[in-house]
């Protein structure tokens, strides 16, 4: 559904949007109030999609598999990226050469040219986000595979690191076949605690809320953020995130850096 512009302002303005085809505000948004698609086994929910400063396109939906189903068989996108992270059950993950089975927390990265399929061979329902990155940068596949190329990594993987907010977990950082460098880690804060001062920066960011809730202060405006919702921030826009629950919140932070930086 296409949105008119004075609509995708209104609802920027609340802080709240559940997605647009124009040009992405910086905001929470949610699939909670978008229509389920449904594929037989499968279902989808776009939580939104649109452009930015960096990116032509930005793509970001759940998906949902019942048992036995997969989304598709093998096939590459030799002009966009994807991150995959697991929002519930667990997904059976083949990328280029390497299959994975992976619980709530994990993730794939695929660059471009490299081959993805999924599926559930469980006997419960696996739901899974899709980030699919295409930057106005030229794509450079070769620059990917030296970067470090596609992986499949299950949340147990991460190392944790402890500190006096909470936890932290070194995801990636590494160029790609998008973006000159590509960063991404997952932040666990306890309750009452922010995560940084209001500040800004060149970089454009996703916070995906993965767990608890709190409060996204964005430029001046204070909103909420639960777990299941996606945070866009846009370059230059002050920021912050304070876990104003009663227990801990948790978050991937993903940011990506063009070659205008």
């Amino acid at each position: 559904m296409n949105m008119p512009l004075l609509a995708v302002g209104a609802l920027a303005m609340s802080g709240f949007i559940v997605q647009t085809d124009a040009s992405l505000p910086s905001a929470v948004y949610s699939s909670n109030a978008q229509p389920v698609k449904k594929d037989g086994g499968r279902a989808s929910q776009q939580i939104a999609k649109g452009s930015t400063l960096d990116l032509a396109e930005l793509a970001i939906h759940t998906s949902t598999l019942g048992p036995g189903q997969m989304n598709h068989p093998l096939q590459a996108y030799n002009d966009a990226e994807e991150l995959v992270v697991v929002k519930e059950g667990s997904l059976t993950a083949t990328v280029k050469d390497s299959t994975r089975t992976l619980g709530p927390g994990g993730l794939a990265l695929i660059v471009a040219g490299d081959k993805q399929s999924f599926k559930n061979t469980t006997k419960a329902p696996v739901t899974y986000y899709v980030l699919k990155f295409r930057a106005k940068d030229p794509v450079d596949i070769q620059r990917g595979q030296a970067g470090g190329g596609s992986f499949v990594k299950d949340w147990s993987k991460f190392k944790m690191v402890k500190t006096e907010k909470g936890e932290t977990r070194p995801v990636f950082d590494q160029p790609s076949s998008m973006f000159k460098r590509f960063d991404v880690h997952a932040t666990v804060l306890n309750p009452g605690i922010a995560s940084h001062p209001p500040h800004t920066h060149r970089t454009e960011e996703i916070i995906l809320m993965t767990k608890g809730s709190g409060e996204i202060l964005i430029d001046k405006t204070s909103h909420k953020a639960a777990a299941g919702d996606v945070v866009l921030l846009r370059s230059n826009v002050p920021h912050a995130f304070t876990n104003t629950g009663s227990t801990a919140c948790g978050y991937f932070a993903i940011q990506w850096h063009s070659n205008a930086e």
